[in-house]
């Protein structure tokens, strides 16, 4: 039905050779190799990229919760080095965001971890449901003349909608703001060339100042958006929140907050639909009270953010294998929610599972997605829209699925289906 390019793991090669075979750029197939690495060495050391990787769900969960030892100050690193041409662009640009929510330690990020959570409340983002139905109908009417690619037409830009609209950015900078969000994207999570890094960094300023005089408006003229009820909750007082807070909050909820869904959406509807004669699919059609059960299996088998990273404070033994104090961790995410040691038959879809609370894909711990009410909510909305406008949505035969080169982010660039 489709092809992934399978990464065959080379079962011959030594223990120590493994992290010299892996690739953590390459998202194609990370599966084979992942589980061969639980199995054979669940912790190695890939020099590609200077990091320690971890894969057994145990391990991970683990680190997770001990934030004292394991700290989240490198999780939004850039993976190359900013040249000194970038920081002198930056810097002339003024761009000077600050750890907020996911590379944020405490005390610094429990004072301001408990603002955001005070906005993301299940009942805040319920009352969010009505614009969302509305947006994902008017998304799911405007395909027509099929075949379609579901990305371009439709995942790519839903969450975005829904996310801007929930903090206040006007729908036509939508598509800018996309754009700008991938270009970060790839700078911090890539491996760009110098002059891909200017190219980048040319639209990272303009997205920083765009956030600043965003949360500037708001400040003047607040709204019913997150970005108003942020700085209703500061106040007038910096001591409670900076306006710079704000801007990096936004910032990062305006990357994270989408790209990740788009790519969790594009990852669902290929599973579910490249199911045997689409049975997963059907299912759903058929019930659709599944579709938050399917989902949440949907983030176990096949998690939009596949890897998540730590830095390690003090020497430490994970696995059985000592880390020395300031080495980076890479926390494949997707790895250990294919744990066999937790989930039998892990590379089996099973949506009706019994245990799926335990899926890491929102993280663990103090560093949890803020988001993730809102992702839970956009994606089974546009799903049970979908099973109902388009029940017999299917993949166009033959297609490639590929997928772009970074160490966290997987869904595929294309998705092409037919009804």
């Amino acid at each position: 039905m489709y092809n992934t390019f399978m990464m065959e793991p080379r079962s011959s090669c030594p223990h120590h050779d493994l992290g010299d075979s892996f690739d953590p750029l390459d998202l194609r197939d990370p599966f084979p190799v992942l589980a061969q690495a639980q199995q054979q060495q669940p912790v190695f050391y890939s020099p590609a990229i200077d990091y320690w990787v971890v894969t057994r769900h145990a391990d991970i969960k683990a680190i997770f919760r001990d934030h004292h030892r394991y700290s989240a100050a490198n999780t939004i690193t850039p993976i190359v080095p900013f040249s000194d041409a970038v920081k002198r662009l930056l810097a002339a640009g003024d761009y000077r965001p600050e750890p907020v929510l996911s590379n944020h330690v405490p005390p610094g990020h429990t004072r301001i971890r408990s603002l955001v959570n005070r906005l993301f409340t299940p009942r805040r983002m319920s009352s969010f449901a009505p614009v969302i139905g509305q947006i994902a109908r008017d998304a799911v009417a405007q395909l027509v003349s099929p075949p379609v690619d579901m990305v371009s037409a439709l995942t790519y830009t839903f969450p975005a909608q829904v996310l801007f609209a929930v903090l206040g950015v006007p729908e036509a900078d939508v598509p800018q703001v996309k754009a700008w969000a991938g270009s970060r994207i790839k700078l911090y999570y890539g491996r760009p060339s110098a002059e891909e890094q200017l190219e980048m960094t040319a639209d990272l300023v303009p997205f920083w100042r765009y956030v600043v005089a965003l949360v500037a408006d708001k400040a003047q003229s607040p709204g019913d958006d997150l970005t108003s009820d942020l700085i209703r909750l500061r106040n007038g007082d910096d001591n409670v929140l900076s306006l710079n807070e704000i801007a990096s909050c936004m910032i990062t909820l305006l990357v994270a907050g989408h790209e990740t869904t788009t790519a969790q959406l594009s990852n669902a509807l290929l599973h579910l639909l490249n199911s045997p004669r689409s049975s997963h699919w059907r299912a759903l059609c058929e019930e659709p009270s599944l579709i938050p059960q399917a989902l949440e299996e949907m983030m176990r088998y096949d998690p939009s953010v596949c890897a998540w990273r730590r830095l390690s404070l003090a020497p430490s033994s994970i696995g059985g294998v000592d880390i020395p104090a300031g080495a980076n961790l890479l926390l494949m995410l997707n790895a250990a929610n294919r744990d066999p040691a937790l989930f039998p038959e892990p590379d089996v879809i099973c949506i009706r599972r019994d245990n799926l609370k335990e899926q890491l894909a929102f993280g663990y711990g103090i560093h949890y997605c803020v988001g993730a009410p809102l992702a839970r909510l956009e994606m089974r909305i546009l799903l049970e829209t979908l099973v109902t406008k388009l029940p017999s949505l299917r993949l166009v035969e033959g297609q490639e699925v590929n997928y772009s080169r970074n160490i966290s982010f997987r869904g595929p660039l294309s998705l092409w289906v037919r009804w």
